[in-house]
């Protein structure tokens, strides 16, 4: 009698360990990720995406590509004083500023998610060049004089064009054809935070720090009205969002 209650008594626990363990949420290694979003900083925006190899539990490589764009910090958004139907446009303004980033990285994870609710936290590091590429500002200028008979599509000129000739911006499609390439380096720095309710998607932000240098100044601004620079620091924030999967 007593073997069978014994007997009676590992059986219910074995089976009780077996269901709980079937209940339990798996602890997937993740080999690779894949995430991507906008990002915000205090010259412009863009956006990036970023693909990721486990080093293990707690490191990654990361590999990126980011397409951001810069204002000057002088940049003054204008119209035309006699026509209510003007276009805006930025007074001074020589080019139009874009930066790619390929770059390559490393991130650490600080604190792993102990739960669905829960976040984590890491920080990351990352190089490379930076590709800068200006695109000539065209305006709408009008002709002879106020009142206009006509308008013209130009190159902006700080010699020629003022504010009683400009009636606004042309295409942001005009120019492209003239783009000038700027070579330069960058190094950047972020804190991660990650929310996603699941363990195989990401959903989160990044905080961080990047500065890029030129081997020459950029010249968004026209010389004679605004100093251009060479060098960028900007804070910025990273919206993403994405996938982390087995690579067999």
């Amino acid at each position: 009698m007593k073997f069978h209650s014994i007997s009676l008594f590992l059986f219910l626990v074995l089976t009780s360990a077996c269901f709980a363990q079937d209940n339990e949420e798996v602890d997937v290694l993740y080999s690779h990720q894949l995430f991507g979003g906008i990002n915000l900083h205090t010259q412009g925006g863009g956006a990036f995406m970023n693909f990721s190899k486990f080093q293990d539990a707690f490191h990654l490589t990361n590999f990126g590509l980011e397409v951001v764009f810069l204002k000057h910090e002088k940049e003054i958004r204008s119209f035309n004083p006699v026509y209510e139907d003007s276009k805006s446009y930025v007074v001074g303004k020589a080019n139009s500023f874009f930066i790619v980033r390929p770059s390559i990285g490393r991130e650490k994870i600080l604190t792993k998610k102990l739960r669905k609710s829960g976040v984590q936290v890491g920080y990351s590091y990352s190089f490379g060049p930076s590709i800068g590429l200006t695109k000539p500002i065209y305006l709408e200028i009008g002709y002879p004089s106020i009142p206009y008979d006509y308008l013209v599509v130009e190159r902006y000129n700080p010699d020629e064009h003022f504010s009683n000739n400009i009636f606004g911006r042309a295409s942001g499609l005009k120019g492209f054809n003239k783009m000038k390439l700027h070579p330069g380096g960058f190094v950047k720095f972020a804190m991660n935070i990650e929310y996603s309710n699941e363990k195989s998607r990401l959903k989160g932000v990044e905080v961080g720090a990047v500065l890029d240098v030129f081997l020459k100044d950029v010249p968004i601004m026209a010389e004679q009205l605004a100093q251009n620079n060479q060098f960028f620091l900007n804070g910025f924030v990273n919206i993403y969002i994405g996938k982390r999967y087995i690579l067999r």
